[in-house]
């Protein structure tokens, strides 16, 4: 202990409280809101500051999504802690995991999971090693061979003694190679980040250019320069597109968690909602991890199969998938005397019990236990194992078993037929998946003709055919993984290889896994998704976490993150609106005019009612239509005619009323109506009113926006405008909509000839 050779882990698996809260405080879009609600402070205009509370709010969102995606993982961590068995002292102990040091001998016995690695040093064990390499196998092991921390223990007793703890066992190294790939970055956080990096370079110059331009050459009072700046500033960064996603990804993940799946990175639901190809492990995740008899083969017909094979499971000791099947499906039966007991090893192949009268009777593999006088009976065990089956043989001799070879009398009596045990739900799950055109690749550690088997029962397409990529280099790996859709005998370094592979050939890939082998290409994945009865490197590198293991919930997680993205990017549409005006106003009002049109509380109502109310309700609505096209195109396209619209509009009514000199209040009025106009337009094309629910929301809420003008007159700075400005107006709102429609023609136009010439270019190359 003094060494510190204990079996403790650093425990990073989450973030701590102060570093959550520092992480979503200290933020350059929190900084730049704060700095100018400070100036807008100075000027004394406190309402004018309303738009601070957007920051407030898009604080308390992430920490209350990360807070609890923190102590749901926390709690799935506690429920794992175990004991472990050792010797202290000459006395056995039972003493939590973490407290074991080096040299501890441990005894571990059937059912355990070996709690650190260990080397055998008396007695043999039956070991499942498949959350670490996934394969299901049980390997035989016997004094001097190591155990891996990890791995469970299906069958025999055995004293072990610890030669890895803490971070040098195999579990741990695999989980720090994990957390040093990488993370994702997804679309619209990227589309974010570089729109923050565009206004970064731009705002604070084209800010300082406009209060010097009104202050000093407009001759605007100071608070008046101080306050048009901060809108413009305010206008520019895009704070409402960051509360809007963080609002409609922390209600996609409450609704999720009301599912039973953890969101652990909020984020990955843009990914899933573009996935195109899905990874699946086969154990755990369209299997569960159990082995069925699917029917037994009598080979003669007085044979009493279910007595013979009730009593031999009341009588052996095995606890391996292949007797617990077998205990299932056969109720256990004490009809026979018995007098000798040989449990399965897997050196052996083969498991015995001698019944008094009786005589012995055997099952295990039938390569083993028969020999070439049984060919017919071998030819047919090969042809079953060809149909995907693992075939157990029944035998039976007069003779008892001896350690000096099988009895020369054997006798077969019958084969049973295992399977795995297919999910109920996987195979409806799997059709949902080829129905949207997302292909399904199952890749496993197993052996590919019985992955290939399973794959058919849950109708996959491709299943037939599969490919061992144990024989494989890396260029074949490369070739293989767009042709098959079945791979077997995967190395956890290849399944991340296949990820890999599969992202640099354009596709967005999901993968799902439970075990230690998986953890590397989950991490490689543009979304993972972890079993929670699966180790725990698995869930802390997942970007969602099933809590009930249910396969069947990936179709709904699927649709919530279509939902979610194409609301987004309806609703993002919105929101450029005012990035793109605010830039280009500023822009012009220092080529011409005055002062900048808007005051901050000016945009913040204008916001409010026709982008936060209405696009808060709408992105409830079901829309599950796979994603198309580029975030950042899209919503760029459709924004960009309205925001140019509002300029041109803008900048000829604080001219017109330069030349007039109408007052700024007047100008002010006609701006946001012009402006409240065009947002209404955009409306109408990026949510058609195709039923009454989207109607009575934008009419709820453009009521809602001309009463607040009304009643709040003085707290929007607003006045009268003259008959000459209300002509201007008019003539204004009816160009407003051929302006739009011939910006939005000419877009199009564009982008068709871009995309031409694009598709031309590949096809030279």
């Amino acid at each position: 202990m003094q060494r510190g050779q204990v079996n403790k882990t650093k425990k990073d698996t989450t973030n701590t409280y102060p570093k959550i809260l520092f992480t979503n405080i200290f933020t350059f879009f929190n900084l730049i809101n704060c700095v100018l609600f400070f100036l807008v402070c100075l000027t004394g205009s406190y309402q004018n500051g309303l738009f601070v509370f957007v920051v407030f709010s898009n604080v308390i969102i992430n920490l209350f999504q990360e807070v609890r995606s923190k102590r749901t993982l926390d709690k799935l961590a506690l429920l794992k802690v175990a004991k472990a068995d050792v010797y202290r002292d000459g006395k056995l102990e039972n003493l939590p995991i973490h407290k074991l040091v080096m040299d501890d001998v441990l005894r571990l016995k059937s059912g355990d999971q070996v709690p650190t690695d260990a080397k055998v040093i008396q007695g043999s064990l039956e070991v499942n090693e498949s959350l670490l390499t996934g394969e299901m196998d049980t390997i035989h092991k016997q004094p001097a061979d190591e155990l891996f921390s990890g791995s469970f223990i299906t069958a025999g007793e055995a004293l072990c003694q610890v030669i890895h703890v803490g971070a040098d066992n195999y579990i741990a190294k695999i989980n720090k190679e994990a957390k040093t790939i990488k993370r994702q970055k997804y679309l619209i956080q990227g589309s974010l980040n570089k729109i923050i990096r565009w206004i970064s370079l731009i705002l604070v110059p084209l800010c300082t250019l406009l209060f010097v331009k009104q202050f000093y050459f407009s001759h605007a009072t100071f608070n008046t320069a101080i306050l048009r700046t901060v809108a413009a500033a305010v206008g520019m960064f895009p704070e409402g597109l960051f509360l809007l996603t963080s609002v409609t990804l922390t209600i996609s993940a409450v609704y999720l968690a009301r599912k039973k799946v953890m969101v652990q990175e909020l984020n990955c639901i843009d990914a899933l909602a573009r996935v195109d190809v899905l990874c699946l492990d086969k154990t755990g995740t369209i299997t569960e991890g159990k082995m069925t008899v699917e029917k037994t083969i009598s080979f003669h017909s007085e044979t009493p199969l279910a007595e013979i094979t009730g009593n031999l499971m009341a009588q052996l000791p095995d606890q391996n998938p292949t007797a617990m099947a077998l205990r299932t499906f056969f109720p256990e039966k004490k009809t026979y005397q018995m007098q000798q007991v040989v449990p399965f090893s897997s050196d052996r192949k083969f498991s015995c019990v001698t019944f008094e009268g009786q005589g012995t009777y055997f099952i295990g593999a039938a390569s083993i236990l028969l020999g070439t006088n049984h060919e017919a009976v071998l030819k047919q065990e090969r042809q079953l194992a060809e149909e995907g089956y693992r075939v157990i043989v029944l035998v039976h001799s007069a003779q008892g078993y001896e350690e000096a070879g099988l009895p020369t009398d054997i006798e077969p009596l019958g084969f049973y037929l295992l399977s795995d045990t297919i999910r109920e739900d996987a195979k409806e799950t799997l059709e949902y998946f080829r129905s949207q055109a997302i292909q399904c690749k199952i890749i496993s550690g197993d052996d590919p003709v019985t992955v290939s088997q399973i794959a058919k029962k849950v109708n996959l397409p491709g299943a037939a055919d599969f490919i061992d990529v144990s024989k494989l280099t890396a260029t074949e790996l490369k070739e293989a993984v767009s042709k098959y859709q079945i791979f077997g005998r995967v190395t956890p370094q290849q399944k991340k290889e296949m990820v890999l592979y599969l992202k640099e050939q354009g596709h967005t890939v999901a993968m799902t896994g439970d075990g230690v082998n998986d953890v590397l290409a989950l991490k490689e994945a543009d979304c993972s998704i972890a079993m929670a009865s699966g180790v725990d490197a698995a869930r802390q590198v997942s970007n969602l976490v099933l809590l009930e293991n249910q396969f069947d919930a990936l179709p709904s997680v699927m649709d919530e993150g279509r939902r979610v993205i194409n609301n987004i990017t309806r609703s993002g549409s919105l929101v450029l609106v005012q990035v793109l005006f605010s830039i280009m106003i500023t822009m012009g009002t220092l080529l011409s005019g005055t002062t900048y049109p808007f005051e901050p509380i000016q945009l913040t109502i204008i916001n409010a009612c026709f982008v936060g109310i209405p696009t808060f309700f709408l992105n409830f609505e079901p829309d599950f239509n796979r994603i198309k096209g580029d975030f950042m195109t899209t919503i760029f396209k459709n924004a960009f005619p309205t925001a140019l619209t509002i300029t041109v509009g803008t900048l000829l009514i604080i001219n017109f009323g330069y030349w007039f000199n109408s007052s700024s209040k007047a100008l002010s009025i006609m701006s946001i109506i012009f402006t409240a106009w065009n947002y209404r337009l955009i409306q109408k094309k990026v949510y058609p009113a195709i039923n009454s629910y989207r109607t009575m929301i934008f009419f709820s809420t453009q009521i809602l926006y001309f009463a607040a003008l009304i009643v709040g007159r003085d707290l929007f700075n607003l006045g009268n405008t003259s008959y000459l400005n209300l002509i201007l107006l008019i003539a204004l709102l009816n160009f407003s909509a051929y302006m739009q429609r011939f910006v939005d023609k000419g877009i199009e136009l564009l982008m068709r000839r871009y995309t031409k010439k694009r598709a031309l270019q590949k096809v030279q190359n």
